[in-house]
């Protein structure tokens, strides 16, 4: 049940990244934080590189929310995103 909600919150989060500059900056930044704060909880419980990456694609999100992107770097965290939530949907 937890690993589908962690995936939900990961589509909320692609959301959030592709509508950066449509929605309300604090709305991007709180999905940020989310990635953010669940790399760290995961790291800290020993996990893999997946959750440096999800710090990674935390603070790119961030920077997103403040107009600084780049159309390649937001496409490879889509789709890293994308398939860490079609892998904990199924």
């Amino acid at each position: 049940m937890l690993i589908k909600l962690l995936g939900f919150a990961d589509i909320l989060a692609i959301i959030a990244l592709i509508t950066s500059s449509i929605l309300p900056q604090s709305l991007v930044l709180l999905m940020a934080v989310y990635l953010i704060l669940k790399g760290i909880i995961f790291i800290a419980i020993g996990s893999g590189i997946a959750n440096f990456l999800d710090i990674i694609a935390g603070l790119y999100i961030a920077a997103a929310s403040y107009s600084i992107s780049h159309w390649v770097i937001t496409s490879i965290v889509i789709i890293y995103l994308g398939q860490k939530a079609f892998i904990s949907l199924l």
